[in-house]
């Protein structure tokens, strides 16, 4: 983890996750709703104008209309009265224009009030001067009415570009929406975006410390006990892993201890056996007097369990210093298709009382591994392909080259290996649950020490899954000058 971001616990790195992710959500939600918002108002406003200028327009166009009206009857009845309404109305008119004007300002509309209001005055004007000289009379009034035909084709003017003004003011808001709409889609994915690489950071924060424990647990479980666990992340989290590294510690100092006791009860074991052993060999050679049959009996039973137990003994001896790793390995470049043809030819007999037939297909190559150990390996691991194949098998040997690696396949006809085994199938002194076995039991040492054995030469011996039988793969270095 960055040094930078150093949470102390889990929990705060869990709340520092959660309050940067949804911080650019927030930020999208409150933006979302200022545009939301500014659309409403300019929304609003372009409404209330559209409808006052419809409004206005209309009550200009009925306002000239009752003027007209009120100044037809002056010319006819002459009362004094209706020119008295005709300016009042001519007031209100002016009122509503001036009005009308100081809201229009900046569009098509202001020129036509101003033509609309220098008419207005002065037909109104003419009806005054008409009514008030008598030289005048009716036909300055009649010539002065005419002027209504004009003013009214003016407010019909001002009433069509008042609706053209409000469609233009609903396409322009549809503009201002569509535009808005795009940049809000743009705004909330770069931010929906950045929210989820920020997921991405704190995942990998909170899955790192996560996984280096898991492996940790993980190696501790198959028993490798030299690779230190290292943890980093919150505080909590690396004390937890200190904690499993102090275990690790621990179990390796009692692992140590482990093999240092089974190898000395062992060393010490061989020596009565030895003479048990030798104590065999002289009664059943007869050195000692001539034996009845049946103690002769007694005494091959004594010398094979002898044997098996001394076998037994040297597999502990040697699977101990398999894994003690303390004494120098003696490496040396050899032929691995020879010593397999010589292991091979070792297990002739046991192949041939069972009718077993053995297919070898060996590529010339030359690895670079202690011989003993080799050997000890492929004997394990061919001795018990054949231990549970049944009679008329086949058991399987096939080598192959690629580029650095040497890799050796051996599989068998046999019952295999259980699901359930194979994650302890390496373990030591494990003998599976696998029925249909041979009779003949083993120590539970001859995976194990193949094992180590291979890991001390620098490669890796796995379990392969199989449909029939077990399929064991062998992958050593190959020699720097090796075979063709």
């Amino acid at each position: 983890m960055s040094r930078l971001y150093r949470p102390r616990s889990f929990f705060s790195l869990l709340l520092s996750g959660f309050i940067f992710v949804a911080l650019p959500l927030v930020i999208a939600l409150v933006s979302s709703i200022q545009i939301l918002d500014g659309l409403v108002q300019q929304g609003a406003v372009a409404v209330f104008r559209s409808v006052s200028r419809i409004d206005s327009s209309r009550k200009v166009a009925e306002l000239l209309r009752a003027q007209e009206r009120t100044a037809r009857l002056f010319m006819v009845l002459g009362d004094a009265e209706q020119l008295k309404e005709v300016n009042t109305g001519y007031r209100e008119l002016e009122e509503l224009l001036a009005q009308f004007a100081a809201l229009n300002t900046e569009n098509d509309l202001a020129p036509l009030i101003e033509q609309l209001q220098v008419r207005e005055r002065h037909l109104v004007t003419a009806l005054n001067d008409a009514a008030g000289n008598p030289e005048i009379g009716k036909q300055g009034q009649e010539a002065a009415l005419t002027g209504y035909g004009e003013i009214g084709s003016l407010a019909s003017q001002l009433e069509r570009l008042s609706n053209t003004l409000m469609i233009r003011e609903v396409d322009l808001l549809k503009e201002r929406v569509q535009s808005n709409k795009k940049a809000l889609v743009w705004q909330v994915s770069g931010l929906i975006g950045f929210s989820v690489l920020l997921i991405v950071f704190f995942i990998s924060l909170i899955n790192k410390p996560v996984s280096q424990l898991d492996r940790g647990i993980e190696r501790l479980g198959e028993g490798d006990f030299t690779t230190p666990i290292i943890v980093l992340g919150p505080r909590d989290l690396e004390v937890i892993g200190e904690k499993l590294d102090w275990l690790r510690k621990r179990l390796n100092t009692l692992d140590r201890e482990k093999v240092k006791m089974l190898a000395h009860i062992s060393h010490e074991l061989k020596t009565p056996l030895s003479s048990i052993k030798e104590g065999a060999g002289l009664l059943k050679d007869g050195l000692v007097g001539p034996l009845s049959p049946n103690q002769a009996e007694v005494v091959a039973i004594l010398d094979k369990n002898c044997n098996k137990l001394q076998k037994l003994i040297q597999n502990i001896l040697d699977f101990n210093m398999a894994q003690a790793k303390e004494i120098p390995l003696d490496l040396q470049e050899l032929r691995f298709d020879a010593l397999i043809d010589e292991v091979a030819g070792d297990h002739r007999h046991a192949l041939l009382a069972r009718n077993i037939r053995l297919t070898t297909q060996l590529e010339p190559a030359t690895v670079t591994g202690n011989r003993k150990q080799l050997k000890t390996v492929v004997d394990n691991l061919l001795a018990n392909a054949i231990k549970f194949t049944p009679d008329n098998g086949d058991v399987g040997i096939y080598m192959k080259v690629k580029s650095n690696k040497v890799n050796v396949l051996i599989e068998d006809t046999g019952p295999g290996i259980s699901e359930e085994d194979h994650s302890q199938i390496f373990q030591p002194f494990f003998q599976g649950s696998q029925e249909n076995r041979s009779v003949v039991k083993g120590s539970g040492l001859g995976l194990a020490i193949s094992k180590e054995y291979v890991q001390n030469c620098g490669g890796t011996l796995r379990l392969l899954p199989s449909s029939q039988g077990a399929r064991f793969s062998v992958t050593l270095p190959r020699a720097k000058d090796g075979v063709e």
